[in-house]
């Protein structure tokens, strides 16, 4: 068995510290892992966190899709490249944030759609930075 609850809570597993590849692998025996808590692996700064269900189809080229859930840190410094989750002009939006000190831009990872330049008028936060995406299979 590769992976096993090892808390009650259910947020620690047996994490195996080696790669799984989609072929054939040698056998892995119990005792080759340690534990990962879920939680602080996917989910650094707990304090400044929370997450929310991606829609839509705009990121698509950095493989976030409609139902995946992302886990947003609102403490983390942006940095332009980044993906993040934003207000504008009453609306949330998750794109990549591209800026140059002087201009912002919102950029989607799906050529069906344009980018949207930030202007002075605007009513623009940026509500956090996408530090992990997860999906059910």
């Amino acid at each position: 068995m590769i992976t096993k609850l090892s808390a009650s809570d259910g947020s620690t597993i047996r994490f195996h510290l080696m790669a799984a590849p989609c072929g054939t692998s040698p056998a892995v025996s119990e005792d080759e892992g340690t534990d990962l808590n879920f939680t602080a692996y996917w989910v650094p700064n707990p304090k400044d966190s929370y997450s929310v269900i991606a829609t839509g189809d705009s990121m698509v080229g950095v493989h976030i899709f409609a139902g995946d859930m992302l886990v947003i840190d609102a403490g983390r410094e942006v940095r332009s490249g980044d993906i993040v989750v934003a207000w504008h002009n009453g609306s949330l939006t998750v794109k990549r944030i591209v800026t140059d000190g002087v201009s912002v831009t919102l950029v989607p990872e799906n050529p069906c759609y344009a980018p949207i330049s930030i202007g002075e008028g605007d009513d623009f936060r940026i509500l956090g930075v996408v530090t992990s995406v997860h999906r059910k299979l």
